[in-house]
């Protein structure tokens, strides 16, 4: 059974590596990463790397091992710039970020002197056999980890690995949404400050500028057979009004119309009436990029109008919502506000010690995302 990877995420940036290993461990392979007495031997940096090689190539551009894939350039965020890499490049970064976060991760578990609860390790007992059973046999199962370095006895070392990261980060921060029932709890203050860094909330005045609802003699929508609504595009004529709308209301706006009530009459967005007072917006929120990267950039109180291929959005910055992260209207829009504050927090608190890191070069190189194959597990 293909093993599902974890969103990559503040708990998940840190579920994948493996401790240095005891006396009795199946895995006698090389460390290729070490921090004082914790290491990921070479077995497990293998894994790590095939499974979130084949992971992300599947992210990115939905295929799995080729090294055109791997050629294949892609703009991606560096701080504030567009910068263009090849996949193989950003690939090897980002995984081996992960690594090294894990790796410090297994370390601390055992400095806290942590130990996994009883049902975990019955848990991961049961998964070691749903592999067995979905192979056919433990031999089966043997025979299709091998070309990882990995067997059966391996495969549970590091799924116990993992359970352990997941309950370091439990530990460290609590189990609640808020994150202020661990051993380390994060203050309110930074909650405030975090929201206010990395969130904007807009309104915006929403003109369709490509298409249009297909309906019917009565007015209403009319829609596919996956239940869908019916595009058509718009004509010529229907899009030289629309665009005549967008510059009339520029024009109110500018003059000190008001705001709310041209959105209410004329915007084309259905949920205007749900979120009046705007949406509440981050980088990785899932809406178009030229609305995010506007709404990032604006100041509070700046109308800005943003023309895309499919739209015209015109924008309103606004002040954020008290505490929008605890405001249950807000939850689907900030489902990921705690755990990307986590892993900030997280981050924060292991760069140090990342830099103590000791490398195998050798095995570093030899390990790399060209070589290593791609994984079901």
């Amino acid at each position: 059974m293909t093993k599902s990877m974890r969103a990559v995420s503040a708990a998940a940036v840190c579920a994948l590596s493996m401790t240095l290993l005891p006396a009795c461990s199946a895995d006698n392979t090389a460390p290729v990463l070490t921090y004082r007495d914790t290491a990921v031997t070479e077995a497990m940096y293998t894994y790590w790397m095939s499974s979130y090689k084949t992971y992300f190539l599947n992210s990115y551009l939905g295929v799995s091992d080729t090294s055109a894939a791997l050629d294949t350039e892609i703009t991606v965020k560096d701080g504030s710039l567009d910068v263009t890499k090849k996949i193989s490049d950003v690939l090897t970064e980002r995984i081996t970020d992960i690594i090294d976060n894990n790796l410090i991760s297994l370390y601390l578990f055992d400095s806290y002197d942590l130990s996994l609860p009883k049902d975990v390790l019955q848990t991961i007992d049961m998964m070691i056999t749903s592999e067995i059973e979905n192979a056919g046999s433990r031999k089966e199962l043997n025979e299709a980890l091998a070309p990882l370095g990995l067997n059966v006895n391996i495969l549970k070392e590091l799924y116990t690995a993992e359970e352990k990261i997941s309950y370091l980060y439990e530990y460290l921060y609590g189990n609640t949404e808020m994150g202020t029932n661990g051993a380390e709890p994060i203050s309110v203050e930074r909650y405030q400050q975090f929201y206010e860094e990395n969130y904007a909330c807009v309104k915006h005045i929403y003109i369709r500028t490509y298409d249009k609802n297909v309906v019917d003699e009565n007015g209403e929508a009319v829609y596919n057979t996956d239940g869908s609504i019916m595009m058509a595009e718009l004509t010529k004529e229907e899009t030289e009004e629309r665009m005549a709308l967008i510059d009339d209301l520029m024009a109110r706006l500018n003059a000190g119309e008001d705001f709310d009530a041209l959105m209410m009459e004329y915007s084309m967005d259905a949920n205007r009436e749900l979120f009046p007072e705007g949406y509440i917006v981050c980088a990785s929120t899932a809406m178009p990029a030229e609305f995010i990267d506007a709404a990032l950039d604006m100041e509070i109180g700046e109308l800005r109008r943003v023309d895309a291929s499919y739209a015209t959005h015109i924008m309103l910055r606004t002040e954020l919502p008290e505490g929008g992260w605890r405001l249950d209207k807000y939850r689907g829009m900030m489902s990921d506000f705690t755990e990307h504050l986590k892993s900030e927090v997280y981050a924060e608190k292991i760069a140090p010690m990342i830099k103590d890191i000791e490398r195998d070069k050798s095995l570093v190189d030899k390990l790399n995302i060209y070589d290593v194959p791609t994984t079901l597990y």
